[in-house]
């Protein structure tokens, strides 16, 4: 009986050892030329996006200012004022610091790495305060209700519907940027892998 244990034995052991050599064949070894080439390409792309977020933003912002001068309930101006201010409050900052550049005393993996890891940070930050948009949305909404009890149609004010299709999309949102962070930590984790520590 002790034979049929041993073979099984140094099966399990040969089948343990194969995956050990298979995980490591996988890890992707990169050149210092690649890697370099990852961190350019990385700065361009977020030049590139810093400028797009600047655009989008400011456009957001006009039309919330346009709001806010056009609107004459009190409510809803406040409303449209709380989201303004929230606005800015979270993407402002990203959009304060200026593109970082790889130096040229720091290495290429390093770079990545840290713009992965603050990335990570910014995606988390704004999932952490996204419902700050809840007062907003709420204020907004009280405020239109008078209209929509008083018409017998919805037309010109929002409809209920609307106020359960932006709870939803926030809740959505913040799944998207929690589901965002974790990409960042898995390339940045990648990143560590290829680096070696």
């Amino acid at each position: 009986m002790s034979e049929p244990d041993a073979p099984k034995g140094e099966m399990s052991q040969t089948v343990w050892r194969g995956q050990g050599t298979e995980q490591q064949s996988r890890q992707v070894v990169l050149s210092p030329d690649q890697l370099c080439a990852m961190a350019r390409s990385r700065a361009r792309l977020i030049a590139h996006v810093r400028t797009a977020s600047v655009v989008v933003l400011a456009a957001i912002a006009a039309g919330l200012l346009y709001d806010l001068y056009r609107l004459d309930q009190p409510w809803i101006r406040i409303g449209v004022a709380w989201t303004l201010c929230i606005v800015v409050y979270l993407f402002g900052p990203a959009l304060e610091n200026r593109v970082r550049r790889a130096d040229v005393s720091e290495p290429c993996i390093r770079f990545l790495e840290r713009e992965h890891e603050e990335r990570r940070r910014h995606y988390l930050r704004i999932r952490n305060r996204l419902f700050l948009f809840v007062p907003g949305i709420l204020t907004c909404w009280f405020g239109r209700a008078p209209a929509i009890i008083k018409s017998s149609s919805a037309s010109g004010s929002a409809p209920p519907w609307l106020f359960l299709t932006t709870a939803v999309a926030l809740v959505l949102v913040w799944f998207a940027f929690g589901r965002a962070a974790q990409k960042a930590a898995r390339e940045r984790d990648e990143i560590r892998g290829i680096a070696g520590y």
